[in-house]
């Protein structure tokens, strides 16, 4: 009964007070953003943030009007941007609505695919969407990259779609486990509406050289919809990714990958094929059971057909309770159903106490539709979610499309970025949110883990990064190419972790299907994490092997009746601190007091073994 009368007061004293919850500030003027000819059509643009150019600070991109450089914003610290899109080589004039950042041909850079429309122009514009591929080159400057294969043919050209026709989402996985990032094109097209769409479009990834549309044997027989954001992920853990995609009008899709390129849509059987209005989309376990759940925005309204409530939707993954895939709509129960006629969204943990809150953006100008504000709903203990939107200030009336969450200024909280259709007379694309959490009087702990993969998938796109602290307490988050609504949050995973000095495990699941463990992770840091390590999950084992003393000063002795050639030490991030090739002892002196991992090889089928010591 205690526990109860305490969950009412939180929840009570959550819209009310503002010492319980972080305060949103507008730092869009001072920040450096000068106003631009911005994309005013209904349906705007998106904002995808990646650090490209390697700086430790994370950069992002926004799409503008036609005849205008699209937008890159270099992030030069201190929450200061500046614009560097035409002196980079970006230098595509077409109206994009989304990008992704992305590295396709393995060289460990982060190139940039820009796709857009001309919806609403007249029938001059033949070729009613665009897909551009710009690479990134090793002085830090982009390059068009011509015969790519990031083609749409005549897909999207007049006849076969209408002058209504615009780009629906985009994002990018490795679908067939050969390394390679393949990308994924999702269209809108008002002129069937309830009855249809238009088709997507699937490219796969030539080993780094070129791109091939392979949509016909992907999907096969796949039906016309107006699809929005597609997201990547391997939900039922049998080392495949499947797609999800937010559909307007008609049942959302669940795209089974069932291995050599194919996928089965299997939506209606496991509670997904929800037929309101999705269009965002997020990921994130909000329950903190051990798997991720979805959430997608919608327009909130009495349908003047049905005569039914259509509502945003949070769709509880049950993967966790019984290996099994299935979803129950949950939205209504959590109080996070109605807000708007939304579009952007994400999860994101805005207070650093464990827990992933939620936040909408909203707006759309439509004769009758009244001015509905933006909405964050603080999670409370994964049972239920307050309103805190006024007193956190993040409630404005603007009319925005796309909304993602990162730290821009590395201060250990997320800020907020909305991309912006209207805003009276301000002609800045977009608003930038400082979260002024990390600067309150005792503000929760938090991580910050960076992926990196040796090979082609640098930056990790689809690794799950999950972590164990506080006897037991779990995390975990979806490194993702594609979110929200345009939008692309940062290849990282950022974990608030309320008053804990210690994260006990940090786990990365990678996209190959090996998985790394790293023990004892100090928090308030940024780390790499490498798949180099040395505590994969299926390594062959030497036998009779120790090492003395332990802990160790200076000397660190091997025994083994086996012969082996050669012995690896690592830190607890996974990196390479010694190599030597001495079979019975190695010299540690040279190391700082703390905790290690020695890896022995032997000359036979490169069987290996892991020993854990300690340096004094």
């Amino acid at each position: 009964m205690k526990k109860v009368s305490l969950l009412f007061l939180l929840i009570f004293c959550y819209p009310i007070n503002k010492a319980l919850c972080q305060v949103f500030s507008d730092v869009t003027i001072t920040g450096g953003f000068s106003e631009v000819s911005i994309m005013t059509d209904l349906f705007g643009s998106g904002a995808s943030v990646a650090d490209f150019d390697n700086d430790g600070d994370l950069d992002f991109f926004v799409g503008t009007e036609f005849g205008l450089t699209n937008r890159i914003y270099e992030n030069i610290g201190s929450g200061q941007f500046q614009e560097v899109a035409s002196s980079l080589g970006v230098s595509s004039t077409f109206r994009n609505r989304s990008a992704l950042w992305l590295d396709y041909n393995g060289d460990n850079l982060y190139d940039i695919v820009l796709v857009g429309d001309c919806r609403g122009l007249d029938d001059s514009c033949v070729n009613r969407a665009e897909i551009t591929l710009y690479k990134q080159l090793p002085s830090g400057n982009f390059e068009l990259v011509n015969n790519s294969g990031l083609s749409f043919g005549q897909k999207y050209s007049l006849p076969n779609v209408s002058n209504l026709m615009f780009i629906g989402g985009i994002a990018a996985a490795d679908i067939n486990n050969d390394g390679w990032l393949d990308i994924l094109v999702t269209a809108w097209d008002s002129r069937f509406a309830n009855s249809g769409g238009t088709k997507m479009t699937m490219f796969l990834n030539n080993n780094g050289s070129s791109f091939t549309d392979i949509t016909s044997t992907s999907f096969p027989n796949h039906n016309d919809a107006s699809r929005f954001q597609p997201i990547f992920h391997d939900f039922d853990d049998d080392g495949l990714i499947d797609i999800y995609i937010s559909i307007d009008f008609t049942a959302n899709e669940f795209w089974h990958n069932k291995g050599n390129n194919v996928f089965e849509e299997i939506a209606s059987d496991i509670g997904c094929a929800n037929a309101f209005n999705e269009m965002g989309l997020t990921f994130g376990d909000y329950d903190n059971d051990g798997d991720f759940d979805m959430y997608a925005t919608n327009i909130s309204r009495i349908d003047p057909e049905e005569g039914n409530q259509r509502h945003n939707i949070l769709l509880k993954n049950n993967w966790s309770q019984n290996n099994s895939l299935g979803f129950t709509e949950q939205s209504n129960t959590l109080g996070i159903d109605e807000s708007g006629w939304d579009w952007g969204t994400t999860f994101f943990d805005a207070n650093n106490d464990g827990w992933l809150d939620l936040a909408t953006t909203n707006g759309y100008d439509l004769e009758g539709w009244l001015p509905d504000q933006s909405k964050i709903w603080l999670n409370v203990e994964g049972l239920t979610f307050s309103d805190i939107s006024n007193a956190s200030g993040f409630n404005d009336t603007e009319q925005a499309a796309s909304l993602v969450a990162f730290d821009m200024e590395r201060d250990g909280d997320l800020d907020l970025l909305q991309t912006i259709k209207v805003r009276g007379n301000d002609m800045r694309p977009l608003r930038l949110l400082q979260n002024n959490y990390s600067s309150t009087t005792n503000a929760n702990n938090y991580l910050v883990i960076k992926p990196r993969m040796n090979g082609n998938n640098h930056f990790a796109i689809g690794a799950v990064v999950k972590i164990t602290y506080d006897n037991g307490t779990t995390g975990m988050r979806l490194i993702t190419a594609g979110t929200s609504f345009y939008g692309q949050e940062p290849a990282e995973a950022f974990f608030g972790l309320a008053d804990n000095l210690i994260v006990d495990e940090v786990r990365v699941e990678w996209p190959d299907n090996t998985v790394t463990v790293v023990d004892d992770v100090l928090t308030n840091q940024v780390i790499t994490i490498t798949n180099d390590n040395v505590l994969g999950q299926t390594e062959s084992v030497l036998e009779e092997v120790s090492v003395y003393p332990n802990p160790v000063k200076d000397i660190l002795r091997i025994k083994t009746t086996l012969e082996h050639r050669g012995v690896e030490v690592f830190n607890l991030l996974g990196q390479k601190v010694l190599v030597d090739y001495n079979n019975k002892e190695i010299n540690v002196s040279s190391l700082v007091t703390g905790t290690y991992f020695l890896r022995i090889y032997s000359g036979v089928d490169s069987v290996n073994q892991t020993i854990r010591f300690i340096k004094k």
